[in-house]
């Protein structure tokens, strides 16, 4: 468990009680303490997500994070950006796929209210909050409507659309990695469809995509990315190393692999046309020389309408869990927890 404190706040908020802000992400869980007066984080903590089949480890870990890490003691009210999909008016995680064991009916809004004593929670998707979160960040700016896009463990979007964040039924609105790129199925998805836009190009699947090529024997053999996967376990932080060495026989693999994140983003700009959109995740924030030279050139050529501004995200992977606080602090009803 790692604690710390920053301040990193853009301007004044409404309301004035310190609110607790989480946010469950399948690698890690993040906790804060946020002041409303200027969007402070007062202290932040977190700790690894249980990859675990039991929907109590979650919630345990969380509890625990929260009770070693801040001083919650007075505080009611509370957000929560997670993965999802989720139930937002029950305040459970329904599924989280991406977590081993892929663990059911998480009740995480329950578990504050019963062992941290928080009376008001909001819940949101995390993109969906990280999408309220970069909009908030733009007050006062021509911003129009927002769309957010998250490359990361998963892929996943959110929108804030005439000045309102969209959540849909249940909190699951913009589910966009779960668009299908690839009618043929080739790549099966943590959510148990297949030729998803997740299942090619999120953190995840970017290796497993690519020692399923090198499987069916679409991978040269002399290329430096099937000695990587012949090599045994990688993740697609060396995939992209790959691609900065220049190896010229694994450059088939780099384009097919643009050709589909172009795609998939191509798909939820035509379906949202807005007027921004801000790509963030640890994938595309690390990577933004491969976004750049390799997938934006190819997405013009996808697009219905004009090209939407591309911008980082303000609070980089902060989002998600400054969205949940803002959540809270706005007491957005449509994302409010009602048992």
């Amino acid at each position: 468990m790692r604690t710390s404190s920053i301040r990193p706040g853009p301007g004044p908020t409404e309301g004035r009680e310190t609110v607790l802000a989480v946010d469950i992400g399948a690698s890690r869980i993040r906790a804060a303490l946020v002041d409303p007066s200027d969007l402070g984080v007062m202290a932040i903590t977190e700790t690894p997500t249980p990859q675990s089949p039991d929907p109590e480890a979650i919630p345990r870990a969380l509890v625990r994070l929260v009770r070693e890490g801040l001083r919650v003691e007075g505080v009611r009210r509370a957000g929560i950006a997670s993965i999802g999909p989720i139930d937002s008016r029950r305040g459970v995680i329904e599924l989280a796929p991406n977590v081993a064991g892929r663990p059911r009916s998480i009740r995480v809004a329950e578990a504050l209210w019963d062992e941290l004593g928080i009376t008001e929670v909001y819940m949101a998707n995390d993109c969906n909050a990280a999408a309220y979160a970069e909009h908030f960040a733009r007050s006062g700016e021509e911003t129009g409507d927002l769309l957010y896009v998250t490359v990361s463990t998963g892929i996943g979007g959110g929108a804030v659309l005439e000045g309102r964040p969209v959540l849909g039924r249940k909190g699951n609105a913009a589910e966009i990695g779960h668009s299908v790129i690839d009618p043929s199925g080739y790549m099966g998805c943590g959510c148990g469809g297949a030729g998803h836009w997740e299942a090619y190009c999120s953190g995840r699947n970017i290796p497993r995509f690519a020692r399923r090529l090198a499987e069916d024997g679409e991978l040269p053999r002399d290329s430096a990315l099937y000695r990587l996967v012949a090599d045994g376990d990688f993740e697609s932080r060396e995939v992209f190393e790959v691609y900065r060495k220049g190896d010229e026989a694994s450059r088939p693999f780099f384009s097919r692999l643009a050709v589909l994140m172009a795609a998939g983003l191509s798909t939820a700009i035509n379906l949202f046309s807005p007027d921004l959109v801000v790509l963030g995740g640890a994938v595309f924030l690390r990577n933004e020389d491969f976004f750049a030279s390799e997938v934006l050139p190819r997405l013009r050529g996808f697009l219905m309408l004009r090209e939407p501004r591309i911008e980082r995200p303000r609070f980089g992977e902060l989002s998600p869990l400054m969205g949940a606080a803002l959540l809270a602090m706005h007491r957005v009803e449509s994302a409010l927890v009602k048992l």
